[in-house]
């Protein structure tokens, strides 16, 4: 059974703030202004940090508009050697960690990007997960570009729903991130596709059924 669509996130943002408020102060606090932003929601614990660094890179070569918005925290540091590498790199300028975020401020994070990307490896452990990160990403109707790597692959249809690349293929990878900064008609196509494949397949409610009759 793999992990579902929990409430939706939209839900536990505050009452008194508006999405278009709660999106234009997230992006005002990270001083995103005009750029076209690419969300990285993440523990650290699915890729390579030198996997971020060189889709980056890539990107802003052909997108120097792109920057990156990374939303989460590694249980030993990783943001920190991320920001090293990148810094190394000259990519700092593209980039804002905002560290953790509450679960009911996330929905402003999700609404201020344009998309998600979700780099996942293709080890055994990323094979047998079910990530609830990318669930929420789907969920929430952002366009995502993953890697086809274990339950990614069945909860996104590629070109559908998202889009997926093959494991590792960080050149693909960046030309799907491309791909989608280059035309808001496909974002919104794909994010309104994931938001309605996930609630309709992977909502808890049909999930539960599921178990019910194999147990019948």
């Amino acid at each position: 059974v793999p992990n579902g669509v929990r409430p939706p996130l939209a839900a536990e943002a505050d009452a008194d703030q508006t999405p278009a408020d709660g999106a234009g102060a997230v992006r005002m606090l990270w001083e995103l202004d005009d750029a076209l932003v690419i969300l990285l929601y993440t523990r650290f614990f699915e890729f390579g940090l030198e996997r971020v660094v060189e889709v980056l890179r890539q990107v802003v070569a052909r997108e120097p508009r792109a920057k990156l918005l990374v939303v989460g925290e590694g249980l030993f540091g990783e943001e920190s050697d991320l920001d090293e590498l990148l810094d190394t790199a000259g990519l700092s300028d593209y980039v804002a960690f905002t560290g953790w975020v509450e679960t009911k401020r996330l929905p402003d994070y999700f609404r201020a990007a344009d998309l998600a990307v979700f780099p996942y490896d293709d080890t055994p452990i990323n094979r047998a997960k079910c990530s609830v990160k990318l669930i929420d990403l789907l969920a929430a109707g952002l366009p995502v570009a993953a890697d086809a790597v274990g339950q990614n692959t069945e909860y996104i249809v590629d070109a559908e729903s998202g889009l997926l690349v093959g494991p590792g293929d960080d050149a693909a990878l960046a030309d799907a991130i491309l791909r989608l900064l280059a035309d808001p008609d496909l974002r919104v196509r794909l994010g309104a596709a994931a938001a309605r494949r996930m609630r309709g397949r992977f909502g808890w409610e049909r999930l539960v059924e599921g178990v019910e009759r194999a147990y019948q």
